[in-house]
């Protein structure tokens, strides 16, 4: 087919997107794509795509359009100014370029295809090429709107929300099909925004499949910051580090190990009334970055946790691999207050296929495949004191959860592959073509 993708963000910041169109090539489709300005890495405009350069460019066989857009920056005000500027000059895009003709195609396209992060408004581009050239629009809806502005401390009830919600609505309303990630994300849309079953169905995302082939078994071990050579539990969180990521949950939550530098010389009794060694210290691993970056880790340092956790910053994906031999386990919390809570992380696929017991605060569809796969334990979401219990039930006893790495791979082996996402995403598209 010939795919023409409409997502304000895209190569060369990292985005799931990215790998996506890399895919749809791969696989023998022609895909243009219709973006706007990279600048989630720093929120500035880099300098190589001012001034009108590199508004044309080819990644991985896809042929690349861009538009000019604000630099995000930081606030509200500037992130909406970001989000306006690509659905207005997105629009002006695709109703004066001719996209029936690009260095991929010559004859036309068969279908739009929207990759909806924040902000929807991504899709407006989009819909304009809907009218302009009668082709049909699949939106693949990762974040739900109007809920995501209230990460912005816009409050529902308020004109502003309203507002926001009533264009919402439109834009959804004019998409031919959404594809979901997350199964809760069919009850929101129906009742919040009055998208009809009929048109939605379910497409959670695919994960690195070939993680699953990989020896990620710990082999980097650490010890004790008591230094009395006691072996660490290692906890690893990898990805982005924001407000819908609620990490003060976990940093707070890593209270219950201050100061514990573990001894393997002393008994304790466990639940079930057996007499086993102490458990050993425990090292929070912090990889990645984000808008809420710096603030966790003040958050950490204020409650003095800096000899428990480390926090590296940013790391491309395949230098990341490399965390998973560090880790026992990994961790992973999302904000429950909204629905924003019932997004189904990327992480927690990434984490299975990594065969790692899963330790979560989380509610929605994180929890519920947590519960199927038997991978873990998951506490509510924001209940620190929930989730400072769950660590250190496991800290006190790893080897109870030695079976959940491998269900957890075979969860994602039935659910999340690359294979089962392309064949289901063709399959919608081949019959709204």
């Amino acid at each position: 087919m010939k795919i023409l993708v409409v997502t304000e963000c895209f190569w060369p910041d990292i985005y799931a997107v990215n790998d996506i169109v890399e895919k749809l090539v791969s696989r023998g489709h022609a895909v243009t794509v219709l973006t706007g300005l990279p600048d989630y890495t720093t929120s500035l405009i880099p300098p190589e795509y001012k001034h009108g350069r590199n508004r044309h460019q080819e990644y991985k066989g896809a042929d690349v359009y861009r538009v000019p857009t604000i630099a995000r920056r930081h606030g509200p005000i500037w992130r909406s100014l970001s989000y306006l500027s690509f659905a207005f000059n997105g629009s002006l895009k695709a109703r004066f370029h001719d996209f029936s003709r690009t260095a991929v195609w010559n004859d036309g396209f068969d279908a739009i295809y929207v990759w909806e992060v924040s902000p929807v408004t991504m899709a407006v581009p989009a819909i304009t090429l809907k009218k302009k050239y009668h082709k049909p629009l699949f939106l693949y809806c990762m974040d739900i709107w109007p809920e995501c502005v209230k990460a912005m401390n816009i409050e529902e009830g308020t004109i502003a929300y309203k507002l926001i919600h009533a264009w919402t609505k439109r834009i959804y309303r004019q998409c031919d099909h959404i594809a979901v990630s997350s199964k809760p994300f069919f009850e929101y849309m129906e009742q919040v925004n009055g998208i009809s079953r009929d048109v939605m169905s379910y497409l959670p995302q695919f994960g690195d499949g070939s993680l699953l082939n990989m020896d990620t078994a710990k082999r980097i071990s650490n010890t004790g910051a008591g230094g009395d050579g006691a072996a660490c539990v290692d906890l690893l969180f990898i990805g982005n580090i924001g407000k819908a990521q609620c990490l003060d949950t976990l940093i707070r939550a890593m209270v219950v190990f201050k100061g514990d530098t573990g001894s393997s010389g002393v008994m304790s009794r466990g639940d079930d009334g057996k007499r086993r060694n102490a458990a050993a210290p425990v090292h929070l691993h912090m990889v990645g970055g984000g808008s809420d970056y710096d603030r966790i880790r003040a958050l950490s340092a204020e409650l003095g946790l800096d000899d428990i956790i480390t926090f590296y910053g940013p790391v491309p994906f395949r230098e990341s691999l490399e965390f998973y031999n560090r880790a026992d386990a990994c961790v992973l919390t999302l904000d429950g207050s909204t629905h924003i809570g019932d997004t189904l992380p990327g992480k927690l696929q990434t984490y299975m296929a990594a065969g790692k017991p899963v330790i979560a605060s989380a509610n929605g569809a994180a929890a519920q495949i947590i519960s199927e796969a038997g991978c873990g334990i998951c506490v509510p979401a924001g209940d620190s004191d929930a989730l400072g219990q769950a660590l250190k039930k496991y800290a006190d006893d790893p080897a109870a959860y030695a079976d959940c790495g491998e269900n957890a791979r075979r969860y994602f082996h039935d659910h999340f592959m690359e294979e089962t996402h392309f064949e289901t995403l063709e399959g919608v598209l081949k019959l709204m073509v």
